[in-house]
């Protein structure tokens, strides 16, 4: 129990030094437009607060997980498809681009495609372990 506490602070702690960078960027108005996301504090302080909420789901949670080699299997092959899909879609998306230039913004770009990445992730993994 003492090892689970441990962690909680240091997932706890970690999310609020992610919310930290992001007020500092906020306020000082560091990483506009860096690396196509329209403002870096912002989705900082966003990631913050999620992992603040998931860690206190986690901890108001009483549920056992037992992880065996079947779920760490599965989870392994879940993985190599995501990465499959990844480079797949990535190849297709930057043909599509040499034939039509893609106008989208790239925030809202980003945005869509790690949201579709965790589906693919959530998906294969869901298959894979109703099959196994």
């Amino acid at each position: 129990m003492k090892k689970n506490k441990k962690q909680f602070v240091w997932r706890y702690g970690f999310a609020l030094i992610v919310i930290l960078s992001g007020l500092l960027l906020t306020y000082f108005n560091i990483g506009n437009e860096f690396l196509g996301f329209s403002s870096v504090g912002t989705w900082l302080l966003y990631v913050g607060f999620l992992m603040i909420a998931i860690v206190t789901l986690q901890t108001l949670s009483n549920k056992k997980r037992i992880i065996d080699e079947r779920m760490e299997y599965i989870a392994s092959k879940s993985g190599r498809i995501t990465f499959l899909v990844i480079i797949l879609t990535s190849f297709a998306i930057m043909i599509i681009d040499g034939i039509k230039p893609i106008t989208i913004s790239y925030s809202y770009f980003m945005s869509y495609f790690i949201c579709g990445i965790v589906l693919v992730y959530l998906i294969s993994y869901k298959i894979l372990l109703r099959y196994s």
